[in-house]
């Protein structure tokens, strides 16, 4: 199209205001080819500037409205696209998320079977600590039971070894030896009577008394019952243990004072029981049977042969038996009759005396085919002889403490 403008009409003179008021512009359209014609339109001045004014703007409305959609299209293809975006990370993190707790569920399933697993081994443990336990605590009893036993027997045979030390109190020396051993054991009886008593409350204030009746199932309970742990009853046994050693040292101090008064007792005892009595004659002519065989003992020799004491005057006289205790005699002085002495045992009953006998039969005697000239003469201690011979008093009683101290 083209637009013209016409000429605008200058009123005439004497035309009407309303038309001189009026303006108009002609708007020639382009002729078409087809027809040739061209037409005009006209358009008042007010509607051009109007529409000279509004096109443009609305134009740019229209424009800024095409550039707001297509920014707001572009906006909504990215939003689009950061939701599709969005989106297609929510799928694969929800894919790795469902992976990733399958392989955690498995890790939690794994980890909660190890736990059972070492729990039950844990149980399984406890429950051999727990027999390993008590096997010590009974073997731990087993001591203290052990311990009282033998302070019990201790006890016991020091009494039994008193009563037969006293069972020779007739003997001097052991009577000396009694007196002394009662004083110098009573500190030491004191002092075990108050670890004993000590020992005894120790006892009764800790579980061990009750551990005699309870086996092995029930020994856990018990240390829960009684308010105490494990260590404490351990500590109260190896405590109560500690107070048995205790006593038995202080026992044992007892037997080694017993032990040497009863080495000292035993060659004592031996000697008066099996060994020969020192009596004085006064003693042994009440002691000695008369016109009764007793057994004589060559101490030296270890020969025995048999006598007969028919006078008991200074010294006992006596006669050989038979021919062949004569004999017997005689082979002790080596064959040849002697005034020499010689130190013999002289058995009555269970006793042997301490005695000396001479070689020489001399004066008269019983003839009973002995072979025997005469008797002999047996001295004791204190004994004399008929001439009054110092020096063959002496010899005999030389002789007679070598009988004493000589001792099979």
């Amino acid at each position: 199209m083209i637009l013209q403008k016409f000429r605008k009409n200058t009123p005439k003179k004497g035309a009407s205001l309303s038309n001189m008021d009026k303006k108009y512009y002609s708007l020639m359209l382009v002729p078409s080819y087809t027809s040739g014609k061209t037409r005009s339109i006209r358009i008042s001045d007010r509607a051009l500037y109007m529409a000279l004014f509004i096109v443009p703007v609305m134009i740019l409305a229209v424009s800024l409205l095409a550039v707001r959609s297509n920014f707001l299209r572009q906006v909504a293809d990215d939003v689009h696209y950061l939701l599709h975006e969005a989106e297609t990370a929510y799928t694969d993190l929800r894919e790795i998320t469902e992976e990733e707790q399958s392989i955690l569920l498995e890790d939690v399933i794994a980890v909660q079977t190890e736990i059972y697993e070492q729990l039950e081994r844990s149980e399984e443990n406890l429950r051999e600590q727990h027999l390993t336990y008590v096997h010590s605590l009974e073997t731990l009893w087993m001591q203290t039971e052990f311990l009282e036993e033998r302070l019990r027997e201790n006890e016991l045979y020091r009494l039994k070894v008193i009563e037969q030390l006293a069972e020779n109190d007739h003997i001097p020396a052991i009577s000396t030896m009694i007196d002394s051993l009662y004083v110098s054991q009573e500190p030491l009886l004191n002092i075990l009577e108050e670890l004993l008593s000590f020992t005894a409350s120790v006892r009764e204030e800790t579980v061990i008394v009750q551990l005699a009746y309870v086996g092995a199932e029930t020994l856990a309970p018990l240390r829960f019952q009684s308010g105490l742990s494990s260590e404490d009853v351990a500590r109260d046994l190896f405590y109560y243990i500690e107070m048995l050693d205790i006593a038995l040292e202080a026992q044992e101090e007892l037997f080694y004072q017993l032990e040497r008064q009863i080495n000292a007792a035993i060659p004592i005892i031996r000697r008066d029981r099996y060994g020969p009595r020192l009596i004085d004659w006064s003693q042994a002519r009440n002691t000695l049977p008369r016109n009764t065989p007793v057994m004589i003992t060559d101490v030296r020799t270890g020969i025995t042969y048999w006598m007969n004491i028919f006078s008991m005057g200074n010294h006992a006289d006596a006669f050989a038996v038979s021919a062949a205790d004569t004999a017997t005699v005689l082979r002790t002085f080596n064959g040849r009759w002697s005034w020499n002495t010689r130190p013999i045992w002289v058995h009555v009953g269970d006793r042997k005396y301490a005695a000396s006998i001479n070689g020489m039969p001399h004066a008269g005697g019983p003839r009973n085919g002995n072979n025997m000239n005469g008797h002999l003469c047996i001295h004791f201690r204190g004994s004399r002889t008929h001439s009054g011979s110092r020096t063959h008093e002496r010899d005999h009683q030389n002789s007679v403490m070598e009988a004493y101290r000589a001792f099979r």
